[in-house]
């Protein structure tokens, strides 16, 4: 059975596991800088949940490991021995496409990408952005086909965006169509700077990207807490550990 939860359901009972308990690689994950606006498309009804810790290593925010204790994965979790004084989140993954182009370091632009839209849940005093989405499916009836501008409104918000404008609805059915129009529009302006025999196809853009909703189970593959000790620099049941066993790796200012 899987630890993975389905559904908006799952944050009812995750608030009561906060109050009750006290206490990187793979998929792009959707961020965008305070102040901007994307324009997001989503491919799924429902988020996947899980409850998770995010921290800095080796420089980089883009680290983020289930919790093991959390989700009821084991009785233990390294993750949580190595931050004990952070606690994981309540999260939830949806699939969407990033309608909106940027540009990388090196000047290729991207556009029509497919990645990960992942809300927290806050708490029930200072609810998240998960919530917000929840009622955004209440009112609209799905989510799946839903086209809205998310703003990040500032920088102590959430980085996948806080604010949402209905932009466009499109009948789940009529996803495919409105999929090789936008496509096909994209990689006429791509390939005129390309070379013919570089040129990208449709079938090989959506080959590398294609518009189907994620299979989070496959694409999440949680560390052993052997592996994540050796990450991180904790000490096992069995050995004797202390502060100067504990890389630096994670500074104060915590991303939201």
């Amino acid at each position: 059975m899987s630890w993975f939860k389905t559904g908006f359901a799952a944050t009812e009972e995750a608030w009561d596991f906060n109050a009750d308990g006290g206490s990187g690689g793979g998929p792009r994950r959707h961020w965008q800088p305070a102040g901007t606006t994307n324009r997001l498309l989503f491919l799924d009804d429902d988020p996947t949940c899980l409850w998770e810790h995010n921290a800095k290593i080796n420089g980089s925010w883009k680290w983020w490991e289930p919790c093991k204790i959390r989700n009821k994965m084991e009785a233990t979790c390294a993750t949580c021995e190595r931050y004990d004084d952070r606690w994981p989140y309540f999260t939830g993954l949806f699939t969407v496409i990033n309608l909106t182009p940027w540009t990388s370091k090196k000047g290729h632009v991207f556009n029509l990408q497919r990645e990960i839209f992942s809300p927290k849940l806050g708490g029930k005093d200072k609810p998240g952005v998960l919530k917000k989405v929840e009622k955004l499916k209440a009112k609209h009836g799905r989510l799946r086909g839903l086209i809205f501008d998310v703003e990040r409104s500032g920088a102590k918000t959430e980085s996948c965006g806080d604010d949402f404008e209905l932009v466009e609805k499109i009948d789940p059915g009529d996803i495919a169509a409105f999929r090789d129009k936008m496509v096909a529009e994209h990689l006429t302006l791509i390939n005129e700077k390309l070379a013919a025999d570089k040129r990208m196809t449709p079938e090989k853009f959506l080959q590398r990207n294609p518009w189907e909703p994620f299979n989070f189970e496959e694409i999440i593959k949680p560390r052993t807490n052997a592996e994540l000790r050796a990450i991180l620099g904790v000490a096992g049941p069995d050995e004797s550990s202390g502060k100067d066993s504990k890389p630096d790796v994670l500074d104060e200012d915590i991303p939201y």
